[in-house]
């Protein structure tokens, strides 16, 4: 049996429109073994079917691989919220795409060879990147979810290009997480088709100085430049109590606040050496304020991005 662990990403990053992402330290987790017929465990019994992203992930990359697609059982740990805008599909796509490259190679047969290593060689990510991306649309949120980290990610006609670095390890995020959904096609809907020259100026020069900002590990640049234009004032509005959830990261001294992904999931960062008050304190004055109820977590950045072991399975008892 094979142990899939991806993370949970935030991409956009305020001024990165679909380019920039960051993993965080926040993971979904699948097993998978060949067996007699393939069925699901651990997940919704909604997605427990054929269209489940991870078996369609898993199918178009033996397509690719041009090998047969073998039965497979398949169990989930689920601790990404989906359709929050934190990655849980991005992750499921990667780890059926990774199941299936691990297949193709004989890794489930017990080959010894550090799966993850294998997983992170140059030509085995631009395939993932590739199969998860054609599932997804864009590779956003799969580029962090596989490289770790910070990485920048941009469509060269057929091609994908990525830019990825660590993130830095000692920054404090805290994503807070409301309790109702926000389909990413939903949020696409409310973008306009056209644009001033003046906003996309603006988007462009804020994306670029966003990323060498956390390139450079400034957060006080971050917190200078971290502003768009081109998604988030037309996604505010399908959040409601955004205005509230950023007052109560700014009293908290965030220094920057953005929209993860496509919603409803509101990032704040910070640096500071105190996670713990800070969640607390964020977590008490939304709930006194908010109409609806957030989940706070804090997390990190998670620098390693995916990973892959084989676990052993114990002997049935006699």
């Amino acid at each position: 049996m094979i142990e899939i662990e991806v993370p949970a990403t935030s991409a956009n990053l305020g001024p990165g429109f679909d380019c920039l992402g960051i993993a965080l330290s926040l993971s979904n987790i699948v097993r998978i073994k060949r067996a007699a017929r393939t069925y699901l465990t651990g997940c919704p019994s909604q997605w427990a079917g054929e269209d489940n992203l991870l078996l369609r992930s898993f199918r178009h990359a033996c397509s690719i691989l041009q090998t047969s697609v073998p039965e497979i059982a398949v169990e989930f740990v689920s601790n990404i919220p989906p359709a929050r805008g934190l990655g849980s599909s991005a992750s499921l796509a990667v780890a059926g795409a990774a199941a299936a490259l691990l297949f193709h190679t004989g890794a489930e047969a017990g080959t010894e060879v550090d799966y993850s290593a294998f997983l992170h060689r140059p030509e085995n990510l631009d395939f993932l990147l590739r199969a998860a991306a054609d599932i997804e649309g864009h590779p956003d949120n799969a580029a962090p979810a596989m490289y770790g980290g910070f990485t920048a990610a941009a469509l060269a006609g057929r091609k994908i290009i990525v830019s990825h670095s660590s993130a830095p390890e000692h920054w404090h995020f805290e994503a807070c997480i409301p309790d109702f959904n926000l389909e990413t096609s939903v949020a696409r809907k409310a973008l306009p088709d056209v644009y001033p020259r003046a906003d996309v100026v603006h988007s462009l020069s804020h994306a670029v100085l966003t990323a060498l900002a956390i390139q450079k590990a400034d957060l006080t640049m971050l917190g200078r430049v971290c502003e768009d234009r081109i998604h988030e004032p037309y996604r505010r509005p399908l959040i409601p109590d955004f205005e509230i959830v950023e007052t109560a990261c700014r009293a908290q001294n965030a220094a920057a606040v953005w929209i993860s992904g496509s919603g409803p999931t509101i990032l704040a960062v910070f640096d500071t050496s105190a996670p713990e008050k800070i969640n607390k304190s964020l977590a008490s004055d939304i709930a006194e304020r908010a109409l609806h109820s957030w989940h706070i977590i804090p997390l990190h950045a998670d620098n390693l991005g995916i990973r892959a072991h084989q676990v052993r399975q114990e002997e049935p008892s006699v």
